[in-house]
């Protein structure tokens, strides 16, 4: 029986960040889920397990933190290792980040490898074989 792939879940308003996230994971063995507006993240979130989660903080309608903060509500999400991306390094912003349990707090722009080394680290997803 096949292993089963890491669920890993992005939440960005941003065109270019999810083509990133895209060929950065192209590679890996994970099943990849991308998601543009916070709402329909949260409808997913709510009744599917997420191995990883990739959030913006700055989206339109609703932010991270409110979909963070409404996620760890659940009892599936309370402890989902969770990764908050962002242009902005405000100190507030790390404090909120840490409060709701957040692995990491990087800033943008990211690199393919940072992202595929985050992946590794977090799931243990490997590069596929051809």
């Amino acid at each position: 029986m096949a292993e089963k792939k890491p669920n890993i879940v992005v939440i960005d308003d941003s065109a270019a960040s999810i083509s990133l996230y895209r060929r950065s994971t192209e590679s890996l063995n994970v099943e990849l889920n991308v998601f543009q507006t916070p709402a329909d993240s949260l409808e997913y979130l709510a009744s599917n397990p997420a191995d990883l989660i990739f959030t913006g903080i700055i989206m339109r309608g609703t932010d991270g933190w409110s979909i963070l903060k409404k996620m760890r509500k659940w009892d599936h999400h309370k402890d989902t290792t969770t990764i908050v991306v962002t242009s902005k390094n405000y100190a507030q912003d790390r404090t909120m980040a840490e409060q709701l349990g957040v692995r990491e707090f990087l800033v943008k722009p990211l690199r393919s490898q940072e992202i595929r080394e985050i992946i590794c680290k977090y799931t243990g997803a490997e590069v596929e074989q051809t």
